[in-house]
């Protein structure tokens, strides 16, 4: 006679009495609502469907009271925990699709199920499998084997799930995923907002693993992903935001790879408020002697021996300019830009055409213009003029502006002889607005022996202990406050520029400099 089970089943409220065969104890789904069925202990099920149904639906919610369904129930437990957890959160569900009845002498049957894993993501991923039953002391169990998990398991081995990740990423020069507490706050927001989500979308896959060794069953690939260099250099980024961190002005540096134009550092420090080392503009004061010199040169004025006035005073127009506490009736043109004579200068840039020096300057990347991926920049301004407005921007004061990032332009020019090519992430190149050629070539080697002099024996002499470095120091007046303090130079393949504002001479950009390149 066929043993009964009485429920209850408790339905929005309603009370309906019925009779069912099975494994008490379960939630019923019923569209969007729940039905909770409260039951009398239940009898053992008996027929192998009603056993197998109780395997599979224990299988993964609690292996171990699934295995005790099972001819084997310690080596079931094991291989059922391990799929378990080689599933991950995926959902697991089965069912007897058999639904002959063995005859009642029967000790073996075979039975099918239909078994579906809804992974991460809605992944779904279906199958069946065979399930051998037998009688063991007259009670039907499942036949314990790895293929009642999955028709290709074998001993040891687990289904697993993983996924299948998009390689898409910023990387750091070195090919490391970029990290970005390497990058000022500013600088790796506007690169993450100009290449957008380079990871590409994930995607999935189930297979076998045994030994170690994983056997795709099914899958997706992942979608898309992009691997996209920053320039930046981690050991150069560390050392230039020490060196600025270490003063109390707000200041600044920008290093770049002058043979690539690769940028390789861009610090300032939290004293730098409102703008940034890419667009920050400010007076270069003597740095801009730079382009003069070139200038002047190009234009026949002087050669680098040239003997030239350098008096502590002079008139040129209607300016009164002065030298930082000395004069000197004549002295080669190398040694006035070493010492950095504003006279000399001044006289110099009163006597080339209006267009002498915006045209240099460009030539040199300053006043010049980029479009370039993962950073706005401005490197500055230059305007045509004439008499005493060109007088003063000789020497880097008038009108003439200049951003660290420009100013670094220039030395990376004075190192490669060619146009620069800023870049900041590798594969996506600047797109050239207002650029022009490099400088001439024949005012390149004056220029970088001029540079080295202003660190031998020159303004910069307290820096003579690094080997290699030239460079030019600057002082730029400020609206008849403390001066900002410029260096701009370059050692090796690296040229860099240095801005401290209200310094009031020098010093602390090349104490910062001595810093940056000791690091």
């Amino acid at each position: 006679m066929e043993q009964k089970t009485r429920r209850w089943i408790l339905i929005g409220g309603a009370l309906a009495a019925t009779a069912v065969v099975g494994v008490a104890g379960a939630m019923l789904w019923s569209g969007s609502r729940t039905v909770v069925v409260a039951d009398e202990p239940a009898l053992a099920a008996e027929t192998p469907a009603q056993i197998a149904h109780s395997f599979l639906t224990r299988a993964f919610s609690g292996p171990a009271s699934a295995a005790v369904f099972t001819d084997a129930p310690d080596a079931a437990t094991t291989a059922l925990e391990a799929t378990k957890a080689g599933m991950g959160t995926s959902a697991y569900q089965a069912s007897v699709t058999t639904t002959a009845v063995p005859p009642q002498d029967a000790t073996t049957t075979d039975l099918t199920a239909a078994v579906t894993w809804t992974m991460p993501g809605s992944a779904v991923l279906k199958y069946e499998v065979k399930l051998a039953m037998k009688r063991v002391d007259g009670a039907w169990k499942v036949h314990w084997d790895p293929t009642v998990i999955h028709p290709q398991l074998t001993q040891g081995a687990t289904l697993t799930y993983r996924r299948a990740l998009a390689d898409g990423a910023l990387l750091g020069r070195g090919g490391s995923p970029l990290d970005a507490a390497s990058l000022p706050e500013g600088l790796h927001k506007t690169i993450t907002g100009a290449v957008g989500d380079v990871r590409g979308v994930d995607g999935w896959e189930v297979g076998i693993t045994a030994g170690g060794a994983f056997t795709k069953l099914d899958g997706k690939l992942a979608e898309g992903g992009e691997k996209i260099t920053v320039t930046i250099d981690p050991a150069r980024q560390a050392a230039a935001q020490a060196a600025v961190d270490a003063l109390p002005q707000g200041a600044a540096i920008v290093a770049i790879e002058a043979s690539s134009s690769e940028i390789l550092a861009v610090a300032q420090n939290k004293a730098m408020q409102g703008t940034n080392p890419f667009v920050g503009r400010y007076a270069p004061g003597s740095t801009m002697k730079i382009v003069t010199a070139a200038a002047a040169l190009n234009a026949g004025l002087v050669q680098s021996g040239t003997a030239v006035p350098c008096p502590a005073k002079a008139t040129i127009g209607t300016r009164t300019i002065t030298n930082a506490g000395f004069g000197h009736d004549s002295l080669p043109f190398h040694t006035a830009f070493a010492l950095s004579c504003n006279t000399t200068f001044g006289s110099l840039g009163a006597k080339l055409d209006a267009n002498a020096l915006p045209d240099m300057a460009k030539r040199f990347g300053l006043g010049a213009d980029w479009v370039i991926p993962g950073a706005e920049t401005n490197t500055g301004k230059v305007p045509p003029a004439t008499g005493d407005q060109q007088v003063e921007n000789s020497f880097g004061q008038g009108n003439v502006m200049a951003s660290p990032f420009g100013m670094a332009l220039v030395a990376a020019t004075v190192v490669s002889g060619k146009t620069p090519t800023p870049t900041l992430l590798r594969g996506k190149p600047s797109e050239a607005n207002d650029v022009a050629a490099g400088p001439p070539a024949g005012v390149l080697g004056p220029v970088r022996a001029m540079m080295r002099e202003v660190v031998t024996s020159g303004t910069a002499k307290q820096l003579a202990g690094i080997p290699g470095l030239a460079g030019k120091t600057g002082t730029a007046e400020v609206g008849g406050g403390s001066a900002h303090g410029w260096f701009v130079g370059y050692q090796g393949d690296v040229a860099f520029a240095v801005v401290v504002e209200k310094a009031g001479s020098s010093d602390s950009a090349m104490n910062a400099t001595a810093a940056f390149l000791k690091g």
